[in-house]
């Protein structure tokens, strides 16, 4: 058997691969919502709820809005902060584990990162954690330069990663990597600079260890009101109003 075999083979796999963890995570996001908190606390060892709330540490504001606001820790965390979030989520399922979590007091609303159902302006800051893939697409960063005000910035942690040389965290980067979880240190950078670049924001990433971990993500902050007015360019518009 030649090389043009195993690549045939190797490509195979990868799409077998692709689509089974696919289909584990729409299932995790979805009706298999009551095991999303078990599978986090089980590949972070432990560290999974902490981890969402250490975008806290980069946040300026009250009005808050978390877009994946996933069973709402994170929401409730900021709440007994004395903050004022709003959660959105496009799971019912998520929403409704959310809401038991934080009770009436705090807004919540079904919907897309891609079509964000605020008017403009809305929050001083946006909040998201362990993004699905929307955070690559276009869309999201026109609507989270659309909501925020003036000055505003959407905090995002993108992954965490098992840094150091002890063999269960060896054992977690085997995990990862099978599940697709990329490097940051091998991570195409460009690709969030480009999006906030298009989205009228600029970026500033970050980094922060926590014990073997390495968490990783990016600050995209709006324009104030007055860098808006001399450059005479005035917010952002999306792709969709643009045409």
């Amino acid at each position: 058997m030649g090389a043009s075999y195993w690549a045939v083979w190797l490509a195979r796999w990868r799409a077998i691969r692709s689509r089974v963890l696919n289909g584990f995570f729409r299932w995790l996001y979805h009706e298999g919502a009551w095991a999303y908190e078990g599978v986090a606390a089980f590949v972070s060892a432990g560290r999974w709820r902490r981890w969402v709330c250490r975008a806290l540490d980069f946040m300026e504001g009250e009005r808050v809005l978390e877009v994946g606001c996933g069973p709402g820790h994170l929401l409730a965390a900021m709440a007994r902060r004395g903050l004022r979030p709003v959660g959105l989520d496009r799971s019912p399922t998520m929403l409704r584990r959310a809401r038991r979590r934080v009770g009436a007091a705090v807004p919540l609303v079904q919907g897309r990162a891609q079509a964000l159902p605020f008017r403009r302006g809305s929050f001083e800051a946006v909040v998201t954690t362990f993004p699905a893939p929307f955070i690559l697409e276009e869309a999201t960063w026109w609507e989270a330069a659309r909501v925020l005000r003036p000055g505003g910035r959407w905090v995002v942690l993108l992954g965490a990663w098992p840094a150091g040389p002890a063999f269960g965290i060896q054992a977690f980067r085997l995990l990862f990597r099978w599940t697709a979880r990329p490097d940051p240190a091998g991570f195409p950078r460009a690709i969030w600079h480009a999006l906030a670049q298009e989205a009228g924001l600029r970026l500033q990433e970050w980094s922060v260890a926590d014990g073997p971990w390495q968490l990783w993500g990016v600050l995209a902050i709006r324009a104030d009101a007055g860098s808006e007015e001399k450059a005479d360019s005035g917010p952002a518009k999306s792709p969709a109003s643009r045409a």
